[in-house]
């Protein structure tokens, strides 16, 4: 690669924008006269135009990401679910992804023209800097490739008695003489002196499970599979404080190994994820009109880091997780004898939220406390033997408060129904 060049780069990036309900079929898909029934539009297709649902509403329900959620937040259901989603990538309840396969997309943008581009956009879809970076090589390597810009010929879209028709939901005539299998990579454009459509500024890969390699709908890259994987990945956001933020929420996720569905973490690539901020960025000794992320000196980017644990506080915590047993049963024992086994029937445990935590990651090695990539540290002590939350409650409430006292860090009571 011609280094000298600013307009390449060895880096594709993703960009990460709001959510827009107007664009999300989950939120369009519904039967208005049949007591709003949920009808889900394929995640994809087989060649022979069967159509495969892989989307579990339940786990997309159990992450609660709201339907136009911030940028931030989509970057952090990206990471926690660990592949980057195809779609049909619908405008005006329409998809612009042709064929049976259903796409994920990428640009070859350079970095600052990314930055550049996201200050230009304005409408509700704007292009923000939020996104993820992978290194040409290892993505074409994983199946993505560049998209096809136009046609030699003429854009005709298929029609009933068409071989393609039906195939996906929308496809070009087999007139056209673009194969099925490579349809998701068209782009339709028109590049004329009237009525111009041209995206070719945008410079576009995609990513399409052409081989029907996953039981997921999308592409791989902190899921661990034998199939694809990645040496390194960017995460860029705006702020130092959202670096931080998404420093802790990668920690989270190795301490938790799984999403709460058991779809397996790679840790290795977790542990060389790098997090680039564009306030960062102005600190630094570089151009950022023409900075490339080719440019960026990787030993100042931050990354997850293992937390030691000392003796010292392995001891501490053994101690005080023993004396906040003691104190749950006691209360919770004394609250039964005064009121009985009362109310629902349920669960109370102790949390904390802090990952970064030289006390929480002594509780993760001691296999105390769990997490669940979504965030909290959940304890499960040994608590008086009665079903009423009500009654467990008043234990694990004295017990959360003896813990934030005693190691220094804040823990709460969580409950849960049966």
């Amino acid at each position: 690669m011609n280094n000298t060049r600013k307009d390449l780069s060895n880096w594709i990036i993703h960009f990460v924008h709001r959510r827009n309900p107007k664009n999300d079929p989950l939120e369009f898909s519904y039967d208005w006269e049949n007591d709003f029934e949920y009808i889900p539009y394929p995640d994809s297709f087989t060649f022979d135009g069967e159509p495969l649902f892989l989307t579990e509403k339940y786990e997309e329900d159990d992450y609660g990401l709201e339907p136009d959620a911030h940028s931030f937040s989509v970057l952090k259901k990206i990471l926690h679910d660990g592949i980057i989603k195809t779609g049909w990538s619908f405008r005006k309840g329409s998809p612009t992804i042709y064929g049976p396969k259903s796409a994920a997309c990428f640009t070859e943008m350079p970095f600052y023209a990314l930055i550049e581009y996201s200050k230009n956009r304005n409408d509700f879809d704007s292009i923000e800097p939020y996104g993820l970076a992978f290194i040409k090589e290892e993505l074409f390597e994983a199946g993505a490739r560049p998209v096809i810009y136009g046609l030699s010929g003429k854009h005709i879209e298929s029609k009933e008695g068409d071989s393609n028709y039906g195939i996906g939901l929308r496809t070009l005539s087999s007139d056209c003489g673009i194969g099925i299998n490579e349809m998701y990579r068209y782009v339709y454009t028109s590049i004329k002196r009237q009525k111009k459509i041209d995206w070719t500024h945008e410079r576009e890969w995609r990513w399409a499970d052409l081989d029907g390699k996953f039981d997921f709908p999308g592409m791989p890259f902190i899921a661990k599979t034998d199939e694809i994987s990645f040496s390194t990945v960017i995460v860029f956001v705006k702020t130092n404080e959202e670096v931080q933020d998404i420093l802790d929420h990668i920690l989270n996720l190795h301490h938790s190994q799984t999403t709460n569905f058991d779809r397996l973490y790679d840790l290795k690539l977790l542990e060389n994820i790098l997090i680039v901020s564009m306030e960062a960025l102005s600190t630094l000794s570089i151009d950022i009109e023409e900075v490339k992320f080719d440019d960026l000196p990787v030993n100042k980017i931050p990354k997850m880091k293992n937390i030691a644990v000392s003796k010292e506080t392995y001891k501490l915590v053994k101690e005080a997780i023993l004396e906040a047993e003691r104190i749950s049963f006691s209360v919770s024992e004394e609250k039964y004898k005064q009121y009985g086994d009362i109310g629902a029937c349920g669960f109370a445990n102790i949390v904390t939220y802090e990952s970064n935590s030289e006390i929480t990651q002594a509780l993760i090695n001691l296999e105390i406390a769990h997490s669940f990539a979504k965030g909290e540290y959940i304890i499960y002590l040994k608590g008086y033997p009665v079903q009423s939350i009500d009654v467990k409650e008043y234990g694990a409430i004295e017990a959360a408060k003896y813990l934030t006292e005693k190691l220094n860090q804040s823990f709460y009571s969580h409950t849960r129904l049966d």
